[in-house]
């Protein structure tokens, strides 16, 4: 039958799609990942991986074997951990991925939550854009995500963490409320593509996506699109949880006059995962720290993430 290594072998070929790079990955020669490969097929039956298309990719037998050399791989990470622990040598590692527009006031707030409640789990955490994240779940690279939903993917195990309410920073705008016609004629500041707020802001303030401005910027900081804002006029949409972070005046913060947008937080994860238990617990600390939103939900709109 396959063997652990085996199959590491194979999930790496089907990650970076080319003999050489899979190998390198894998700290073995090229040739040894090859040999290792075609062991795995004899044992099989069957061809797994189809190396005469560029890129290389699951033969029709690999594709109808894939989900069950999924599981007997995450028996074999089960196995491992159980061993660990009952020679007393488990350590915990979980890798996170969090968008840039959440990571940079939730981490700071609940890292020594983290550190105190789960105090045996070694944490690594990074920041991705939200197909970024949910490519790295579905490619094992993390094992949670934090993100704004909703995300109708049923091959992951969803958890609402909070809700949270997007403002207006808008200082050129006198009124203590706003009405979304006053919109119309101020400048819009926009995060780069792929940042989801960016994507609520195009929605909620119906804008050309594919309107062209002189504003060509790369990344996710609010914070410097606040500063735009202050110097060239115009607006943009922040998250409630981040204000605190940006040091705003509080006046220049305005909500939508009987409307309330919102985005709502998710916590994410493959079905089969070896550490649930250690999931459950940080998704825990993450709810207790902001709760489950008390909104008014007569004239909420949830934002969505993607259009």
């Amino acid at each position: 039958m396959v063997s652990p290594v085996q199959l590491s072998y194979i999930f790496a070929l089907l990650k970076y799609n080319n003999f050489q790079r899979a190998a390198e990955a894998c700290h073995v020669t090229q040739p040894t990942l090859s040999m290792q490969l075609k062991k795995a097929e004899e044992s099989i039956g069957f061809k797994i991986i189809n190396r005469d298309i560029n890129p290389i990719g699951l033969t029709s037998a690999g594709e109808r074997l894939f989900p069950i050399l999924n599981e007997i791989q995450t028996a074999y990470d089960q196995l491992e951990i159980e061993t660990q622990k009952i020679k007393g040598t488990y350590k915990s590692e979980i890798k996170i991925g969090v968008i840039p527009t959440i990571s940079n006031y939730l981490v700071p707030e609940i890292y020594a939550k983290w550190h105190d409640d789960i105090s045996d789990v070694h944490l690594d955490i990074i920041e991705l854009t939200s197909e970024q994240l949910l490519l790295a779940l579905k490619d094992k690279e993390i094992d949670f995500g934090v993100m704004a939903g909703p995300i109708e993917d049923l091959s992951f195990e969803k958890q609402i963490l909070y809700n949270e309410e997007i403002l207006v920073y808008a200082p050129s705008i006198q009124a203590k409320q706003i009405e979304l016609t006053d919109l119309e004629n101020e400048h819009p500041w926009l995060l780069s593509p792929g940042n989801c707020l960016r994507t609520q802001m195009i929605s909620f303030c119906n804008l050309d996506k594919n309107e062209k401005t002189a504003w060509n910027y790369e990344g996710g900081n609010l914070h410097l699109l606040t500063q735009m804002v202050e110097q060239e006029g115009g607006y943009t949409l922040v998250p409630e949880y981040y204000l605190p972070h940006l040091k705003l005046k509080s006046a220049d913060i305005k909500p939508i006059v009987n409307h309330t947008p919102i985005r709502q937080i998710v916590g994410l994860h493959l079905k089969r995962n070896t550490k649930k238990e250690d999931l459950k617990k940080l998704m825990r600390i993450i709810q207790r720290s902001k709760g489950l939103a008390k909104i008014d939900m007569e004239n909420v709109e949830l934002l969505p993430w993607k259009v």
